[in-house]
């Protein structure tokens, strides 16, 4: 029976499940490695340590990055393979727009004006404005201001990269679909000179502005937008089977092994900033296999990936990225839980401090991402969703 089951069983083409709890699981990844950068809570009992999994945090963004060259193209590929319709560019912009803008744009001006301003964080208006400005227009991880010694929230880097693809991305999806060889190895081109010419000049540049330049993700895109298209061109008229099934789960096993130990060459690397430039574009290409893989694999192995707390995670998972690092500083900086001397608890080892304060920002962070998806993302979303459709009528 259930043999027979695998053979009828087809291959998502539209939306596909999996990638909801990839998504969830690496920016949960990103949260523990901030988490750890506050707390020091190293994750080891007896012989086993997954130390090494909240130290190289930083690099699940990456798959973030992937995910979404992936996601977006996924419509494009399908008209590439099935003639397909794609977005029109203005529906493509006002979905981003949609589920971007009214929650980041809404977690600036609360930062804004219930911390940085109340806190007099800015030494003049001139600070306050090469900080601000940029966020406003998302390119402010091109300035050491906005970038490097920001007061509304370090983490929101990534959305300026996002956005930025964003805006070029439907231009990018229709090159591809025309000619997808060069369009792909003209990004991943850019990608790896871009991270070339970082990494040689690596001591001479500011390190944190450089590692993580919006050209040297060229490349991730384009893996995820090869992506897309590879898996619709080899799923088309096929089914699921089982021995094809358990291959690609070994593979996906074998690409978490495969993590590890980019991981704990990273740790080991002459600089872990210095690494995620150079091998940038490697580790994209085994997120790619991973991600795949996970999708083709068997059936148990899918529903680790593609459940309702996945769901759920997956739901929320801008919101907890967006406001997860700021809740974890402030509460450090406010002495919550309560702390005293000039050195900070997780220095001292105060190990009772240390877990009170990771379940307190555990806490607080996933009840404000919550609240900001449910009262903010998705009704903003429906009412810009609902002008859109007033104005087409």
């Amino acid at each position: 029976m259930e043999k027979s089951n695998w053979k009828k069983e087809e291959y998502e083409l539209h939306r596909i499940g999996v990638l909801d709890g990839v998504r969830a699981v690496a920016v949960l990844i990103v949260v523990w490695y901030h988490f750890w950068q506050q707390s020091w809570i190293i994750p080891a009992a007896g012989p086993v340590n997954l130390d090494w999994l909240p130290r190289n945090g930083a690099i699940a963004v990456d798959m973030m990055v992937l995910l979404s060259g992936f996601c977006l193209f996924l419509p494009y590929a399908r008209s590439m393979v099935y003639g397909d319709r794609t977005p029109s560019i203005s529906d493509f912009y006002v979905r981003r727009a949609a589920w971007i803008m009214p929650s980041y744009y809404f977690a600036l001006f609360l930062i804004l004006f219930l911390f940085a301003l109340p806190l007099r964080e800015y030494a003049n208006s001139a600070e306050l404005l090469k900080d601000f400005v940029p966020h406003l227009f998302f390119v402010h991880n091109w300035f050491p201001a906005s970038a490097l010694s920001t007061h509304l929230n370090g983490v929101l880097w990534t959305v300026g990269v996002m956005v930025q693809f964003y805006l070029i991305f439907p231009f990018l999806a229709e090159f591809f679909q025309k000619r997808p060889i060069i369009t792909y190895w003209s990004m991943t081109v850019v990608g790896l000179i871009s991270s070339f010419l970082i990494s040689y000049n690596f001591d001479n540049l500011n390190q944190m502005l450089y590692v993580n330049h919006t050209l040297t993700f060229t490349s991730v895109y384009a893996n995820g937008m090869l992506g897309a298209w590879v898996y619709v061109s080899y799923t088309k008229n096929r089914k699921r089977t089982r021995p094809e099934g358990l291959l690609f789960t070994v593979i996906a096993l074998a690409c978490l092994w495969l993590y590890k130990i980019l991981c704990v060459h990273r740790m080991n690397y002459c600089s872990d900033t210095k690494w995620q430039v150079d091998y940038r574009f490697l580790l994209s290409l085994l997120f790619l296999i991973f991600v795949i893989s996970t999708i083709l694999s068997l059936r148990w192995f899918r529903f680790l990936w593609d459940n309702k707390i996945m769901h759920f995670l997956a739901e929320i998972s801008f919101q907890l990225y967006i406001c997860h690092q700021y809740i974890a500083v402030k509460l450090k900086e406010f002495r919550i839980p309560f702390w005293e001397g000039d050195i900070p608890p997780n220095q001292s080892g105060d190990e009772s401090w240390k877990w009170k304060y990771l379940i307190l920002c555990i806490v607080v962070s996933f009840v404000v991402a919550i609240a900001m998806t449910y009262l903010v993302e998705k009704p903003a979303a429906k009412w810009i969703y609902r002008r859109r459709r007033t104005q087409n009528d």
